[in-house]
């Protein structure tokens, strides 16, 4: 650790499909587990402090104007709003599936096919982190097998985010526990 842990909400709103959550709090459980491993060297701590549901109508993300409505539903002041989504389509190449994004560094949302990194991924262009070219960097598509990780630089960005985040009020710190419920 380099510093002071800072733990930031997450208020995670699950769409429903067929009468169903598209995913089950096991599952958002390990995303935010594994986006706390690749975070602990930025000394940057999640915890899931708020629940929602999503209706049926955001179930699939489509078109910019799907991501856009999502605005509405944000919920849980000075948390990072999460939406977990059935499907979410690449807004520039029609037909191409996504597993994550990061919308207008507002809020995040994840489709229920996506891998355990794929929280940690979009947290990290919340916090500043463009892709990368580097093999098993948490901020690149490509994965060979061996440990996921963030460079120093990364690091950096993601301490400097939290630093204006936190000081700025945008989020706060929701100290010390893990998850919800």
């Amino acid at each position: 650790m380099h510093g002071v842990l800072t733990t930031f909400g997450l208020a995670i709103a699950i769409a429903r499909y067929d009468g169903q959550p598209v995913r089950d709090d096991a599952w958002v459980s390990a995303q935010i587990e594994e986006a706390n491993r690749l975070f602990a060297a930025a000394d940057v701590d999640f915890r899931w402090t708020a629940e929602g549901t999503l209706s049926e109508r955001y179930a699939e993300m489509h078109s910019r104007n799907d991501r856009d409505a999502l605005a509405a539903q944000v919920m849980g002041r000075g948390t990072i709003p999460i939406f977990i989504v059935k499907s979410l389509e690449d807004v520039d190449e029609p037909g191409r599936p996504r597993m994550g994004v990061c919308w207008k560094k507002s809020y995040l949302i994840m489709a229920a096919h996506a891998k355990p990194t794929v929280l940690a991924h979009e947290l990290g262009h919340f916090f500043g982190n463009p892709h990368s070219q580097v093999d098993d960097n948490l901020m690149s598509y490509s994965r060979t097998g061996g440990a996921v990780f963030l460079d120093g630089v990364q690091l950096g960005r993601i301490r400097g985010g939290a630093k204006r985040f936190f000081e700025s009020g945008f989020l706060v710190d929701v100290g010390a526990g893990r998850l919800f419920p």
